[in-house]
């Protein structure tokens, strides 16, 4: 254990510095919190997402849909709500929730990949292949004149003892 880390404790034993450096967190300085996508854990990425709401100020969004500005001067204008619910809007007129639900964009089932169900993101998948490379079945109308299966052939030796194989008894 570094010195560091017994000194100055922070996190199972470790200092900061140390913590932050064993863990995958977010990028943004100083934030130890888990990664929600790019990097970015929750908060951080809606604050490079979102601009404050008050009217014409283009600062990111800090706490409670307003910038750091707004919310130290304590002007809160009214908070604006899901359009799936009744919870405070996170990112594009969605709550945490909806807006991290995992529902297909042409079905309801579960998401696979790409905001689509296994059924749909594997249509979608075969038909981008088959507009690059073409067909992957066999067009061919006429069979093989020659049989494909190939002559086996038998790799093992008559006589198993390595004793009757060698020079010694010749």
């Amino acid at each position: 254990m570094d010195p560091c880390c017994s000194s100055n404790p922070y996190k199972n034993d470790l200092c900061k510095r140390c913590y932050q450096k064993s863990r995958y967190h977010c990028t943004w300085p100083h934030c130890l919190r888990p990664v929600l996508t790019l990097t970015l854990c929750r908060k951080h990425y809606r604050q490079i997402n979102v601009k404050c709401t008050q009217e014409n100020c283009q600062r990111p969004s800090y706490c409670r849909q307003v910038c750091a500005h707004h919310y130290r001067k304590q002007e809160f204008p009214e908070i604006i709500k899901c359009i799936e619910c009744d919870r405070p809007e996170y990112m594009l007129r969605k709550c945490f929730y909806h807006f991290t639900s995992r529902i297909c964009i042409e079905c309801h089932r579960q998401v696979f990949s790409k905001q689509r169900c296994r059924r749909h993101y594997m249509r979608k998948w075969r038909h981008e292949r088959l507009n690059k490379i073409g067909a992957t079945t066999n067009i061919e109308i006429i069979p093989a004149s020659v049989e494909a299966i190939p002559e086996t052939t038998n790799h093992i030796p008559e006589i198993h003892s390595s004793l009757l194989q060698s020079d010694i008894f010749k």
